[in-house]
């Protein structure tokens, strides 16, 4: 694992309603990052970030996960947060260690 200046990482959220694209946002940043060599999809169930049984055979994103890539010499810590009101408490957990929410 490299290490990182810790002036060189980011912490950011992706934070929308139920249905967005939040966990597609993230695989296309990795894919595009070269952390992955293909693209998941949420219908298929092969996202890095939606891992979880339930979460595949729901289709949506249960309790958030984070995903690192870099990018530009910055090491990027995205965290996939649900978007349903039912899980909301878990997505506010994380933007407090957010520096940014998207």
């Amino acid at each position: 694992m490299a290490k990182h200046d810790v002036s060189m990482i980011r912490n950011f959220s992706i934070v929308a309603h139920g249905g967005a694209g939040k966990t597609s946002l993230v695989e296309a940043i990795l894919y595009s990052a070269g952390a992955v060599d293909r693209m998941g999809s949420v219908e298929a169930g092969s996202t890095v970030t939606d891992f979880d049984p339930e979460e595949i055979e729901r289709k949506i994103t249960i309790s958030s996960a984070v995903a690192c890539c870099d990018w530009n010499a910055c090491r990027m810590n995205i965290i996939d947060t649900p978007g349903f009101i039912n899980f909301i408490e878990d997505a506010r957990g994380c933007l407090r260690v957010s520096d940014d929410a998207l």
